[in-house]
């Protein structure tokens, strides 16, 4: 598996957390491979996907399929 991170938002949707603390807590501890990433109004983090449970990659994978380019519909 490539080096894919994933915004710590998102995998706290698919794991049905009420916020992204639990998983920035984790993060602290060195459970998860992580990076800090600015945005506006200070800092997040993102998750390498690979350092993920087994069953929340295959979620991620599932849910963030490519759609090739020549299938997504065109704006008017």
């Amino acid at each position: 598996m490539d080096d894919k991170y994933i915004n710590i938002n998102e995998i706290a949707k698919i794991k049905g957390l009420k916020s992204n603390r639990t998983l920035r807590l984790a993060i602290n501890q060195g459970k998860y491979i992580a990076r800090e990433v600015l945005v506006q109004g200070g800092k997040s983090y993102e998750i390498l996907l690979s350092s993920l449970e087994p069953e929340i990659q295959r979620e991620l994978t599932q849910c963030t399929a490519l759609v090739p380019i020549d299938d997504i519909p065109k704006l008017l």
